[in-house]
């Protein structure tokens, strides 16, 4: 079921964001996704997921320097819950893009 998710982030981030390259990882829960490639502001995206989207995904920066310019989302949910963080996550990369 994990596993399926990530496919699902993978291929669905991917396919919105063809320069983002995101590979699944091999053994975690947690998708570490690097924002970099869209050059869009961390902080600014924090704000519209959760002034616009209604939606809370971990911005790295949490975690220190080495996280600016990714989230870290978790896939370890139900696929709706999945499949509607990432639907809002795209959006809100949209607005800003």
């Amino acid at each position: 079921y994990l596993q399926e998710n990530m496919r699902y982030i993978e291929q669905t981030l991917n396919t919105a964001f063809p320069e983002l390259k995101w590979a699944m990882p091999q053994a975690t829960y947690l998708a570490w996704i690097d924002l970099r490639p869209l050059s869009i502001d961390d902080r600014e995206l924090q704000d519209v997921l959760i002034k616009q989207q209604k939606v809370a995904i971990m911005p790295g920066y949490t975690y220190g320097e080495e996280g600016n310019g990714f989230i870290r989302l978790n896939a370890g949910c139900p696929r709706v819950k999945l499949e509607q963080g990432v639907e809002r996550l795209i959006a809100a990369i949209r607005t800003l893009r």
